[in-house]
């Protein structure tokens, strides 16, 4: 006789099931306590109950909340993780030039030469070649994203515009995954190719990285580790013939007229090994019992990067339209390069004095030390150059409560040929409370040598042999945010001394330094309105310098995005809206081609209107997808802008993009 068994009633809840107190007493619910007539008691063989066991499988729903992402300058003090964002913000706006809070004056598209509109000075010391008109398009070892994925995660990304019309195109694949629980891997291949609004606009970038994270399993020590592969494909069509494109009708379409030059090509490469370790010496603490995340008191840590940067400029034939003066080496055609080899040690101490309490911290101290030994090796044409410096780094940083902290950091050169470069900067920030928001007072000086390209540059249409002061940079900043109320302020003021730019006399363009200070003050402002179902984000800069005709930035800049959020179908979580830009007149700078800089030409200023983008963004499952219309009112205001002289900038087109990600 097969032994059978009672089993209490279940109730499903998901994919989890529990047992229902109430079936061990059928009258304990009911009302009135009425007797309810007995239920006949459920049997089941031992055998048929195996068999729905054996036969049943546990599921899981992989989804966002299994993957965490962090980087580089999160994991120097401990490891501090962040949510994957699955979400449509800021997904539409996938263009490096057209930062909201950052724009660019460029040569026309994606993947071409361009410089800030707002004045933006580099915050570095040392060697420096004083080639960055490309800068937004290279992934760099600090731009990595380590992931601690749970399951296997892929990211696919697809841009295309739209209705036959192939002027700029973007796809990428991230795919990481945990090899052990303490063990990441992962890899990112990246491309962007430009077919341009005008001839002799093609661009095709590649970005490919790999990488992994290690931690060993007590917490001491971790490993980061990255190569990282940049190719750059940049035509330069020297700016199209007809300066009146947008002012005297013509017939021409704009993939179709003439341009001054016809088959210059920027080529960069720029590779990078990058591998950084950490050991956390003596006693560590966690912020909790099961916290994964381990607070040292003391830290070592040694940095290896090399770095190989190959820059070449090659046009077939001579110009003849008085883009590319002077033929120095080659009299038929151009072929340039210029190469940078870099081999950086970093070997730093950090030392972390806390309270005994980490629920507030209160008189938490930490300092870090550190020797940098940068190597490079220069070449170009029949020059060459091996040099070295030798820094120290200082970081100091006291939190004297939750609310109140101050940070010094120190870079000082003192050994090579960049000696006496340096970096002092000092920030101290004042939570005020949740609802009045935070205050956060800078300010730095900085001490920085004149790039390369300033004072020694020998190719087929340039040549100079100079000698430049340092340029000296002193700035004071007070900021106010407040989450809370969606707004920020900002106000900075800039002392430069011994500006160095590039000008044009004589149609020869040359280094310049100017001998006087510079003094800029930029005032900038921010504020989100949020109205049932309308968002009106805006962004406000104004600049004032009393040297506007060196520096050629626009006194005005705004940014406001107006959209609205709707629920389609229960599922399709979408907005849509509008983005205005706009800025006010300023001189436009020139552009030499040869060299990719910005330079000081001709005084011409042109008339500026708001240009407008309509776009649309939407969430569906795992996929965000947007479509947006640029520069929509283009013939209401005028037929066309420019931001650098000469070179006219995109016309109305409309581009798709979709980003998928998968769990498992």
């Amino acid at each position: 006789m097969a032994q059978v068994i009672r089993t209490p009633r279940t109730i499903g809840t998901g994919n989890t099931r529990f047992n229902d107190p109430s079936s061990l007493n059928p009258n304990q619910n009911q009302p009135n306590g009425q007797q309810q007539p007995a239920q006949p008691k459920q049997e089941i063989s031992v055998d048929s109950l195996r068999k729905q066991l054996e036969t049943k499988k546990d599921s899981i729903i992989y989804t966002a909340k299994f993957i965490k992402v962090t980087k580089e300058e999160f994991l120097r003090d401990s490891t501090r993780l962040f949510p994957l964002d699955t979400s449509t913000t800021n997904f539409h706006r996938f263009n490096p030039l057209y930062d909201p809070k950052s724009p660019t004056m460029n040569t026309g598209a994606m993947g071409l030469a361009y410089r800030p509109m707002l004045f933006e000075p580099l915050k570095t010391i040392g060697f420096d070649l004083g080639y960055h008109f490309f800068d937004r398009y290279l992934t760099k070892p600090e731009d990595i994203i380590y992931y601690q994925a749970r399951s296997q995660f892929t990211e696919m990304y697809m841009l295309s515009t739209t209705f036959g019309v192939n002027a700029e195109q973007a796809f990428h694949v991230i795919h990481s995954q945990n090899i052990k629980p303490n063990w990441n891997v992962g890899a990112k291949y990246a491309t962007n190719r430009t077919e341009g609004y005008y001839f002799g606009q093609t661009a095709n970038n590649l970005n490919a990285s790999l990488w992994t994270w290690y931690e060993s399993k007590n917490k001491r020590y971790t490993l980061l580790a990255n190569a990282i592969f940049n190719t750059i494909k940049s035509g330069e069509n020297g700016s199209i013939r007809n300066d009146s494109i947008f002012t005297v009708p013509t017939v021409v379409q704009p993939e179709f007229e003439a341009t001054r030059l016809d088959g210059a090509l920027h080529n960069w490469r720029y590779n990078t090994i990058n591998i950084k370790q950490f050991y956390n010496i003596g006693k560590q603490r966690f912020a909790s019992a099961d916290s994964t995340s381990a607070l040292p008191t003391q830290r070592v840590s040694y940095n290896f990067t090399y770095n190989r940067q190959k820059y070449f400029f090659r046009n077939e034939g001579v110009d003849t339209t008085g883009v590319l003066n002077n033929y120095y080496i080659f009299r038929d055609s151009t072929s340039d390069s210029t190469l940078v080899n870099h081999l950086k040690n970093e070997f730093a101490y950090s030392f972390y004095l806390r309270g005994k309490k980490l629920s507030f911290l209160k008189n938490e101290l930490k300092l870090d030390v550190g020797l940098v030994q940068d190597f490079y090796d220069y070449k170009q044409v029949n020059y060459q150059s091996q040099f070295q410096n030798l820094s120290l780094k200082g970081t100091l940083n006291y939190s004297f409560s939750d609310k109140a902290s101050l940070k010094v950091d120190l870079q000082q050169i003192f050994q090579g040929r960049n000696i006496g470069d340096f970096l002092y900067q000092a920030q101290s920030e004042i939570k005020l409370s949740n609802s009045a928001g935070r205050l956060v007072l800078g300010a730095y000086s900085q001490n920085q040598s004149p790039a390369i390209i300033y004072e020694r540059w020998f190719s087929n249409h340039h040549r100079w042999n100079l000698n430049f002061d340092n340029q000296k940079t002193q700035n004071l900043s007070f900021a106010y945010l407040n989450p809370k109320y969606h707004f920020q302020a900002k106000a900075e003021y800039f002392l430069v001394s011994n500006h160095l730019y590039f000008s044009s006399e004589n149609n020869i363009i040359e280094p310049k330094q100017l001998g006087s200070n510079i003094n800029l003050l930029k005032l900038s402002v921010g504020k989100d309105f949020k109205f049932g179902k309308f968002t009106f984000e805006n962004y406000l800069v104004y600049q004032k310098t009393d040297f506007e005709q060196i520096l050629r930035t626009p006194e005005v800049y705004t940014f406001h995005s107006i959209y609205m959020h709707q629920n389609f179908f229960k599922v399709l979580k979408t907005e849509f809206g509008f983005d205005v830009r706009y800025f006010s007149q300023y001189t436009a700078p020139s552009y030499a081609p040869a060299i990719g800089q910005f330079y000081n030409g001709e005084a011409v200023r042109f008339n500026t209107w708001p240009i407008a983008d309509a776009w649309i963004r939407t969430n569906w499952k795992r996929a965000n997808l947007f479509l947006r219309y640029n520069y929509v009112n283009k013939g209401l205001f005028s037929n066309g802008y420019y931001t650098v002289n000469r070179y006219p900038m995109p016309y109305s087109i409309a581009q798709f993009g979709v980003k998928w990600n998968f769990y498992d």
